[in-house]
């Protein structure tokens, strides 16, 4: 893979221009050389991205600085060993993993990330040509996939997980509920809201643990709704959604919940160390948790049951 000529600042060289991608408890910290300002446009990356110094918040429980330069990425001769389509693949390179996304031309990519396995260290490479691009700038360096491919790796490291899942907030509590596309999460998400609940995301929530107790985030990666709000709560339960013609909860065991877990997590089956730190998540996450199955209906109904039991929930807690 080729790169743009940079040095470490530490000692002296050309990187001189840091700025920070902030998902939940994950920062990614973007370092350049000056020339060519990085911008993230797209609404949904607006709470996201800090172009000077970080929001004031809690700190960050992982970082992955990112050294990113205009270059061309080269394809390898020999197959990677994870390819999603033409999308994004995943070469061995020594003790580096080569995440190539964006194959325009059989030879290149126009994103190219070269990423240690313990997350001490990353470079990315993006197309000086990528169609959109502004001359001058940096536009979104990045971006989907390689932004969720970096943070399946720092949540690997703290026990967390993304999830499949939107996630609706009443009384300061967020709710996350799981299910592939098409179960009905940015229908759902929807109809919360017209109720007055706060949505932080309605397709990807990130889950894990702070001082001892979970708590679940949006992320910039949206579904239909756009919903996409950079803040995190405290976890109160997660929810597996199955569309029916009433609205009931179904009780459901450790057992199968870890199953339904598995079904809607992203785990980076590519990397052993990091997909055994999220499956140790998932693991101790349906033990501290509450999860059930919710029958629902495409309409207000549902989140009168919602709130029903959350209200409950919350007399119980304060008894």
């Amino acid at each position: 893979m080729q790169h743009a000529a940079h040095h470490d600042p530490g000692r002296g060289g050309l990187l001189r221009s840091s700025v920070h991608l902030d998902v939940g408890p994950l920062r990614i910290q973007l370092r350049t050389d000056g020339t060519a300002p990085v911008r993230y446009s797209a609404p949904a990356y607006a709470g996201f991205f800090s172009p000077a110094a970080p929001r004031p918040g809690a700190d960050p429980l992982a970082v992955l600085p990112m050294d990113v330069a205009f270059g061309k990425s080269s394809v390898p001769a020999r197959p990677p060993f994870w390819q999603i389509g033409q999308s994004w693949a995943v070469w061995e390179e020594g003790t580096d993993l080569l995440c190539l996304a964006g194959f325009h031309a059989p030879d290149s990519a126009f994103f190219g990330c070269r990423v240690a396995r313990d997350l001490s260290r990353a470079e990315l490479a993006v197309d000086p040509q990528l169609p959109g691009s502004v001359p001058g700038q940096m536009e979104a360096p990045l971006r989907y996939p390689l932004d969720q491919v970096a943070c399946w790796g720092l949540l690997s490291r703290i026990g967390g997980a993304l999830l499949h899942a939107a996630v609706a907030v009443k009384d300061g509590v967020g709710y996350v509920f799981a299910g592939r596309s098409g179960a009905g999460k940015s229908t759902l998400s929807g109809l919360c809201h017209a109720e007055g609940w706060r949505i932080l995301n309605d397709d990807r929530a990130l889950v894990f643990r702070r001082g001892g107790a979970w708590r679940v985030a949006g992320t910039p990666w949206h579904g239909s709704g756009r919903f996409a709000e950079a803040a995190d709560v405290p976890l109160g339960g997660i929810y597996f959604l199955q569309q029916a013609s009433g609205n009931r909860w179904e009780p459901i065991s450790l057992s199968q919940a870890r199953l339904a877990l598995l079904d809607v997590a992203a785990v980076p089956w590519f990397e052993d160390s990091w997909a055994q730190g999220i499956l140790d998540g998932l693991n101790r996450l349906v033990g501290d948790v509450e999860t059930r199955r919710f029958h629902f209906t495409k309409t207000p109904a549902a989140v009168q049951v919602l709130t029903l039991r959350q209200d409950a929930l919350r007399a119980a807690a304060c008894a």
